[in-house]
Order: structure tokens, then sequence, then C-alpha cells
């Protein structure tokens, strides 16, 4: 029997992932595209801090190791050994990842949470268990651990509704027909109180669920703000930095991190103010922003300011960079009709650099473009420079 080789594994893991993904997306309740946007957001509510971890870990040990020690039945000791085992799964990494500073990666941070939800499945059943042995004493900690765990899904999980929900059912419910059966039906009240604090619980579970999408939704509307430039729609400064860093923190975990930045200044941009006016001036800014978008798709663009303007390429192809410097140049010189009296004449010109991100900032990267720029204008504009003084074209 051939045995599977490490790229065959790595196509397991992959799916397994993307079928966790997807059903994590699901969870969500959200359209696709918001589960999609939300994803990392919602990995971090859901995620405790490995001190948080460890204090709800013991307290799940200690219900479990308590009914082992006072009753040593075979599967209280199971109960607890499987308690254990899923606590260090979940505390190992997450603590890790913390000591480092790095965040956990999200296939790993999927599997962890289906760790805990397998943690509290289980210590539903064990209180369940716990019950019908009768110990009252028991009886009231089971009851008490049980509505914590409950009360801990309905707001830690909150982001995912379609999993808490029904989590929330599945642990309590059994516990409810559990505590109904003790005492020969004497406990049935309480069995009744217990379904309607959980029926409590799910109704917070979705009103929590509400306030964290409106948090989210409202989040993400200011980081777009935050990022966009309110002229022309592509992303500012802010916006090429976060860009840059993603690429750079891409490249720390193992992808490519050389990149091309393309430092785009327009050539005689001030005269269009001068003789049609700054409104004029913001629909030519516009209109180029809007050319200079469809040449460069679909590479990152974004204005930094003024006439200037930066695209970013996620690779360090000369000739696929220098295609696309001169179509801008191309593009950008054409009549811009529709923003003045008559049509307008503008260029650009182009500075282009070359190099990896992973461990440099991005001031360095723009000032290299940068450079490169004053070299195509030295030259009489309306051309591209790349590197520092290589080579100067038209």
């Amino acid at each position: 029997m051939a045995l599977e080789g490490p790229s065959e594994s790595k196509g397991v893991r992959d799916r397994i992932d993307s079928a966790l993904r997807d059903l994590f997306d699901w969870f969500t309740g959200l359209p696709r595209e918001e589960a999609i946007d939300f994803r990392s957001d919602i990995l971090e509510t859901v995620m405790l801090k490995p001190s948080a971890l460890l204090l709800t870990g013991m307290g799940v040990l200690l219900m479990s190791g308590t009914v082992m020690a006072l009753t040593g039945a075979g599967w209280a000791m199971a109960w607890f050994a499987i308690d254990a085992l899923l606590l260090a799964l979940r505390l190992i990494p997450t603590f890790l990842h913390e000591r480092q500073g790095r965040q956990m990666p999200a296939p790993l941070a999927r599997m962890v949470v289906m760790s805990a939800l397998v943690m509290c499945l289980i210590f539903g059943a064990g209180c369940s268990a716990t019950v019908l042995m009768r110990t009252k004493p028991l009886m009231v900690v089971a009851t008490g651990s049980l509505i914590g765990v409950v009360a801990g899904l309905a707001t830690r999980w909150a982001a995912l509704p379609r999993l808490a929900l029904p989590a929330i059912v599945v642990i309590a419910m059994p516990f409810c027909a559990a505590v109904a059966t003790v005492g020969n039906g004497m406990f049935r009240a309480g069995a009744v109180q217990f379904a309607v604090v959980i029926a409590a619980t799910g109704a917070l579970t979705l009103q929590n669920n509400r306030t964290l999408v409106a948090l989210f939704r409202a989040e993400r509307r200011n980081r777009v703000l935050a990022t966009t430039d309110s002229l022309t729609g592509l992303p500012n400064r802010a916006g090429l930095i976060a860009e840059l860093n993603r690429l750079r923190t891409a490249a720390t975990d193992g992808q490519d991190g050389e990149i091309t930045s393309l430092f785009v200044d327009l050539d005689s941009f001030k005269a269009v103010n001068d003789r049609f006016g700054h409104s004029a001036g913001d629909r030519v800014l516009a209109a180029a922003a809007a050319r200079l978008r469809a040449v460069a798709a679909p590479h990152f663009v974004c204005r930094l300011g003024g006439d200037e303007f930066v695209v970013v390429m996620s690779s360090s192809d000369r000739a696929v960079a220098t295609f696309v410097a001169r179509h801008i140049a191309e593009r950008i010189r054409e009549p811009i009709e529709g923003c003045a009296a008559e049509p307008v004449l503008i260029g650009a010109s182009i500075g282009v650099a070359f190099g990896s991100i992973a461990n440099r900032d991005a001031e360095q990267i723009l000032a290299e473009a940068d450079m490169a720029l004053y070299l195509a204008k030295d030259a009489g504009g309306g051309r591209h420079a790349i590197g520092s003084g290589l080579r100067v074209s038209a």
C-alpha cells in the first residue's frame, strides 16, 4: 500500500478547512458576502484568551472531577479524562500564540472552536447523567454549572447563532428530561422552569447577535470611510498602508513577499485648476482615477493625495510592470471630455520600484518609487522610470 505523501495530506487538510470555513459562514446566519467579510471579527469574538480559557476549563474539570471523586463511576472517569484532553487541545495553541504575540491562524481557530463545542456537549451529557444518580448535592452543582455553560454560549457564541442555539438545546434538553424523572416527578416544575430559562437564554443569544452584527457593520463602514478617498472612491494613504501591511503579513506566513510599486503623478494638472477651476479639476481627477483603476485592474490602486496615485502589484515581474506603466501613460494622455468647457489634456509620469516587503516598511517602498518618479519627471514627463535611475522609458 502506498503511503500518503505530503501533498496528499495537505490536500486533505485544505478540504477539511474549506468545509469548516463554509460551515462557519453558514453558522453566522449572514449573507455570504458579509459572512466572508466578518470572518476574522467573528472568530475573535468566539475565541477566549488563555487566562479566561484556563478559568472556564478548570470550572468544567472541577465538575467532572467532583463527580468522579464522589462516585468512582467509570463514565465519570471517562468524562474527566475527555474534558482534560479537550482542554489541553484548546489551551496549548491558544497559550503559544498569545505568548508569541501572534493571532492564531483561522484554520486552527476553527478547530479550537469545534473542540469547545464537543466539550460543551459532553459536559451537558455528564451533568444529565449526574442528575440521574439522584445525589442532591451533585444535582445542585450540576444545575449551576450547566446554567453557567449555557449562559457562556449565549454571550460568547452570539456571532454564530446557528451553532449556539442548537448547542444550547442539545445541552439543556436532556438535562431537563433527567430532572423531570427524579423523585417520581417531584422536580417536574423545576425542569419546566429550567426549560424557560433556556428559552430566555436563546432569546438573549439572538439579541446579542443583532447587537454584534450591527457593531461589525458599523466598524466596517468606519474602516471603509477611513481608508477611502471621497473624491475618487479609491483607497487613500491609510488604505495603502493597510494593504502593504496585509502583504507583509502574508509574506511572513510563507507567501511570496515580492511586490512592485508604481508611483503615478499627473502631468500638467496644475494648469487644469488654473484654467478651468478646482471643480473641473476634481472632475478630471475622478476621471483619471477611473482610467487608472481600469488599466491597472486587478492590482491595488490608491490615491495618495493631490494628483498622486500608487499602484501595488503582488509580484516583481518587470515585463508586466513595464506593460502596465506604459498602458497607464497612454490611457491618461488621451483627451478627457465632459469635465470642462473643452477636452482636457494631461499626462502621467510613473516611477516603478521592485522589492520584497517581508522586512521593509511601507515608507521605504514608497520612497524608492517616488525617487524613480522624479527621474521620469526630469526626463520630460509622460513616461516611466524603473528602479533607482536604471532606466527611463517613454
